[in-house]
């Protein structure tokens, strides 16, 4: 079977040659991976690097740590929809800015496998945080319509409550976290002018997971 994550390992081989590179996670059985896994690496470093240079995209979206042991962990969403945590012993994997949005993004993407694979408990944990995300942004707009902060009576951003909840009726899938990652988005452009939404990642990510016959990774998409 040809996919995208053996051939995305290939890719980091060749990216750095001088470091050791340990596959685990669902990869190792490759005949076991669908549309929904991703792939996971320990990445033994000879020198810092960039991640987005090395997995040969951009990065869409990212979590980032490490432990008292030193181990970095990276979790990262690419514009093309591909998924990839790195382990990183000692630390080393560079990462561009986060976007403003960065935190809804991935869990929005995160929310989007585990549906996909049926996990509604998690799923649902996932886009009730982007959800609540996004009610912040219409608190912040309220406070900005009446000039106050304290609201003793209702306002007309009220009516978001009731708008939120109907994104959870129909029943719950991948769609879902691409719903509720969209409304994010747009109660977000009304809070900030500036705030330019991107599907691009998500919308991958969900185009992944509807080929499983192949495992190929769909057209990039701006």
């Amino acid at each position: 079977m040809d996919c995208w994550q053996l051939r995305t390992l290939d890719q980091l081989r060749r990216a750095l040659p001088s470091s050791t590179i340990e596959l685990y996670g669902s990869a190792t059985t490759p005949e076991l991976l669908d549309g929904w896994s991703d792939l996971d690496v320990v990445v033994h470093a000879a020198a810092p690097f960039d991640v987005a240079r090395v997995l040969g995209g951009t990065v869409w979206s990212f979590q980032d740590s490490s432990d008292e042991d030193g181990v970095q962990t990276v979790r990262v969403v690419m514009t093309d929809g591909r998924r990839v945590d790195l382990s990183v012993p000692g630390g080393g994997a560079c990462l561009p800015a986060p976007t403003t949005d960065n935190s809804p993004r991935f869990d929005s993407a995160l929310a989007a496998s585990r549906f996909g694979r049926g996990a509604d408990l998690i799923g649902l944990h996932l886009v009730l945080g982007v959800l609540r995300d996004a009610l912040v942004q219409s608190m912040l707009r309220a406070d900005h319509l009446t000039g106050t902060s304290p609201h003793r009576s209702s306002t007309a951003l009220d009516t978001c409550a009731g708008s939120s909840l109907e994104l959870l009726r129909a029943p719950l899938g991948p769609g879902t976290a691409l719903a509720v990652y969209r409304h994010y988005s747009d109660v977000r452009a009304e809070v900030d002018p500036t705030f330019v939404a991107d599907l691009s990642g998500l919308s991958q990510v969900l185009a992944h997971g509807s080929d499983d016959s192949s495992g190929e990774a769909p057209t990039h998409s701006a």
